[in-house]
Order: C-alpha cells, then sequence, then structure tokens
C-alpha cells in the first residue's frame, strides 16, 4: 500500500494519509485511477494520494509508466486509434462494433478451442499494459466492474480501451450506468452507456484531440494547464461548473437543484463541500444562498448535526451565506435548523 509503482500496469492500494482519520473517509467505496503519459512512478503515486484526499476514499491505482516523450506520445497516438473508429460508428449502441470482433474472435477460436473471450481481448489489448492490466481488474471473476473510474490525459485512452474490451467480452450492458470521471481527456469514443463526466481546461490542447465541442463538458479558464494536480486543486470550481451553462464569465443557467443533491451526496466531507460553496461565494454570489438553502433543505437534523461535529466554520459559512441579502422565509427557516443544531451540540 502507498507503494510507488514501477512496472507498467502496476496495481496498488492508496490512502491518503491525511484522510485516514477523517469523518468522511469511507474504506469500503475504493475508486480506480489511471494516470496520463510523461508521469513518473512518483507522480502516480501523489496524483492517487491526492484523489483518496480528495475523495475520502482508497484509491486503486493503474500505473501508465512514463517511457519518455516520444514513446509516449506514439503510445498515446496508437491507443487513440486502436478501437476509435469501432466505438464512434455508432455513438448510441454498442451492437455492431461487438459483433465484427466477435466474428474475429470465432476465427481465432477455431484455431484454438480453448480461447476464451477474455483471453482474446486481453490479447488484444498487449500493445499497452496499463490498458490489459485495467481489463483485467474490471473483467475477473469478482473484480472491480462497475467501480468509479477517475482517468487524466492519456488514461482516458486507456480506460476507453479497456471497457471497450470489457463490452467485446461480456456483452452489451457490461458496462451499462458506470461511471467515468475523465480529466483533460483525448479521448474521442467511448463504450456505449457510461454515466461519463468530462473535465478540461478550456485551453488544454490535449482536450482538444477528442475533436468534440460540447455543452455538457465542465470547463475552465483561462489557462492552458493540464496536469492532474491542477484538477485537484481546482475540485470545487469543476464542480460548480458541471452543473452550470456559460463562459467567459457569464452565467446563463445554474442548475441550483442539481448541484444541492450533488453537496448533499457528499455527506461530512467538508474539505470538497467548502471549495465547492468558496467557489459559490466568490464567483457566484447571486446563486450561493438559494443552493445553500436547496442544500439544507435535502439534510436530516442528524446530517447537520455530523457536519457541526466535523467542521463548525462550514456550518457558520452556509448562515453567512443565507443571511446575505435580503433573508427570505425560506432562508430563515434553514438559518434556525443549522442554529438549533449548534446550541445543542
Amino acid at each position: 500500500m502507498d507503494m510507488v509503482p514501477s512496472g507498467d500496469g502496476a496495481v496498488t492500494k492508496y490512502i491518503s494519509p491525511e484522510v485516514r482519520n477523517k469523518s468522511w473517509f469511507n474504506p469500503g467505496k475504493p475508486v480506480i485511477f489511471v494516470n496520463g503519459m510523461l508521469n513518473s512512478g512518483d507522480d502516480h503515486m501523489k496524483s492517487a494520494n491526492a484523489l483518496s484526499l480528495m475523495l475520502g476514499v482508497p484509491v486503486i491505482g493503474v500505473y501508465n509508466k512514463k517511457d519518455g516523450f516520444w514513446r509516449d506520445l506514439f503510445q498515446c497516438i496508437s491507443d487513440k486509434a486502436q478501437m476509435t473508429s469501432m466505438q464512434t460508428s455508432n455513438i448510441h449502441t454498442n451492437d455492431q462494433w461487438i459483433k465484427t470482433y466477435d466474428a474475429l474472435y470465432q476465427i481465432e477460436k477455431g484455431k484454438r478451442p480453448g480461447l476464451t473471450k477474455e483471453a482474446y481481448v486481453y490479447e488484444l489489448l498487449a500493445s499497452n499494459k496499463a490498458a490489459q492490466s485495467l481489463f483485467a481488474l474490471l473483467a475477473a471473476p469478482g473484480g472491480m466492474l462497475g467501480t468509479p473510474i477517475y482517468c487524466h490525459s492519456q488514461g482516458n485512452l486507456v480506460t476507453s480501451n479497456a471497457l471497450t474490451g470489457v463490452t467485446m467480452a461480456k456483452g452489451v450492458g457490461a458496462v451499462q450506468g458506470i461511471e467515468v470521471n475523465s480529466f483533460g481527456s483525448p479521448a474521442r469514443g467511448w463504450p456505449a452507456g457510461l454515466r461519463r463526466v468530462n473535465n478540461a481546461y478550456t485551453f488544454d490542447p490535449v482536450s482538444f484531440l477528442d475533436l468534440r465541442m460540447d455543452w455538457s463538458s465542465s470547463k475552465v479558464g483561462f489557462k492552458a494547464a493540464h496536469g492532474f494536480l491542477n484538477y485537484v486543486d481546482q475540485d470545487g470550481e469543476f464542480i460548480v461548473n458541471r452543473f452550470r451553462t456559460g463562459g467567459w464569465g457569464m452565467t446563463v443557467n445554474m442548475d441550483e437543484a442539481a448541484l444541492a443533491k450533488f453537496c448533499a451526496s457528499q455527506g461530512t466531507n467538508t474539505r470538497r463541500l467548502r471549495a465547492v460553496f468558496d467557489r459559490l461565494e466568490k464567483a457566484h454570489w447571486s446563486d450561493s444562498d438559494d443552493i445553500a438553502v436547496a442544500y439544507v433543505n435535502l439534510l436530516t437534523d442528524a446530517q447537520i448535526a455530523a457536519l457541526q461535529q466535523t467542521d463548525p466554520t462550514f456550518i457558520a459559512q452556509l448562515i453567512r451565506l443565507m443571511q446575505a441579502g435580503i433573508e427570505t422565509g425560506d432562508e430563515t427557516r434553514a438559518i434556525s435548523r443549522l442554529k438549533s443544531v449548534q446550541v445543542g451540540a
């Protein structure tokens, strides 16, 4: 645990030393992390530990080994080309390209009768050890299929190919509903059915390689950043922008109810919650009080008490946001709930 990986495709469990004693640490909810190109083993470990602290969970790191700029770039291009044509040929279903690969598998099985689909796909992914390791981690009996995946830069291509392999081996619906969190992704093609959240800096040249312009990605400007630790540092801003439509400093719409629901799902992770409300207070002041009210209304008294015990400063921040400007009846009631918990603590 918490070791610096050396071999390409090495799988290592990480738990941030800082998160171990936090009230929001949940050892039973691990996530998977795949790093991008030009990352050393130490870079991978630091990123995995930062993710563990941010989310409050163990991180299973799949190491995409650094081999030097030109070799990493060639592998990135190869990864992008390997399955993209199949992934993007029928964007709303996996049926057609699964049939194509299944026909190829049947031909190969005729030569090697004992060949399983899993073994066949594993061989197809041989050009990238990290993709092989991730596929094995997901597809093995009793494996981690269904675990949320966080992938950065080239790690998105590794993840896309591994998940495509899972669909080929296990059929349509095998990856349905899997949560994938992309950061600085160059990957254009993904198997259908994922719950994917795409995060990218507006001027990150790597993210331009997915060849799509969309309104669903969470974008942050105005700098050409790319490193995974940059994303961790600006987590609050990326979360807010996920629920916001707009750009260049202007907000057309903020889905306040959905953002409040997301915040309620974070439990007592006040480190992450404060990052969200700090961003709201700084850049979206007119929305911050409404989101605070909606968030408090989703909490039980027991949850408020737990938050108060974890971080009274966060409770004070919510009260401050709701007291700013003209205080509505909904705000008064929400403030009263928060203060009553404070008095009884």
